[in-house]
């Protein structure tokens, strides 16, 4: 009898142990995780700052070459180098801008949950972020491109992105280089294993043809009506 007890005591203490060390891991992670999405979050607020600024810069600028291509059009003493090399700048600023379609190596990134389990903007909004600390060099959700004054934000069963509902599954494109957008996602305790604790599968997959859309310029995305330049 006294070894039965003996016994049950021992299967107790062992079984407290194990509910210990479980609650504290599941502590341990919460926290981890809480901490993980805040520095994220603020890392992504500075970073559309910058964007939206820099943004803005090239929207003028494009808007500044384009009246000299036309002066120098109308100019019969331009010569065409001169018009030409206008034509490339403008060009190149215009996909900087995201007002041009362009394609790419990368990866594309598809993000739907498991069962019932809903995704979030938040979720979103972190794999965006990350593809952005990866240098990433044009981004995409479900063909909608992706710029400074883009919104990502749940709204009822969809996610609202520039104005539009998208439903899932969210695919994401991006173009850089493909291991290095795979390597930032996929690393230890890194956002794919953060998405994973809260029941969402993220597929990524590398890509020799990404391509992805210009931004629309219906008003809705692109918005500078109130803005001056300061010369």
């Amino acid at each position: 009898m006294k070894i039965f007890k003996v016994s049950s005591l021992t299967v107790v203490c062992l079984l407290l142990g194990i509910i210990i060390a479980m609650q504290y891991r599941s502590v341990k992670v919460n926290n981890t995780l809480a901490v993980y999405e805040q520095q994220r979050v603020n890392d992504l607020i500075m970073e559309l700052l910058r964007e939206q600024e820099t943004n803005e810069q090239l929207t003028h600028r494009i808007e500044e070459l384009q009246k000299d291509l036309e002066f120098y059009r109308n100019d019969s003493k331009s010569d065409a180098e001169t018009i030409e090399k206008l034509k490339e700048e403008i060009l190149r600023l215009e996909i900087i801008a995201g007002l041009k379609t362009v394609k790419g190596r990368g990866v594309i990134v598809t993000i739907e949950g498991i069962g019932n389990a809903p995704v979030d903007d938040d979720n979103i909004l972190a794999v965006l972020n990350e593809l952005r600390a990866a240098d990433v060099q044009a981004l995409a959700v479900n063909d909608e491109r992706i710029i400074a004054t883009s919104e990502v934000r749940r709204s009822g069963g969809y996610m609202m992105v520039n104005g539009r509902r998208l439903l899932p599954p969210y695919v994401i494109k991006a173009i850089a280089d493909p291991d290095n957008l795979e390597g930032s996602l996929k690393i230890m305790e890194g956002v794919v294993d953060m998405l994973k604790y809260y029941n969402i599968k993220v597929d990524v997959k590398k890509e020799e043809n990404v391509i992805i859309p210009a931004v629309r310029t219906d008003g809705t995305v692109l918005r500078y009506d109130m803005l001056e330049p300061v010369e």
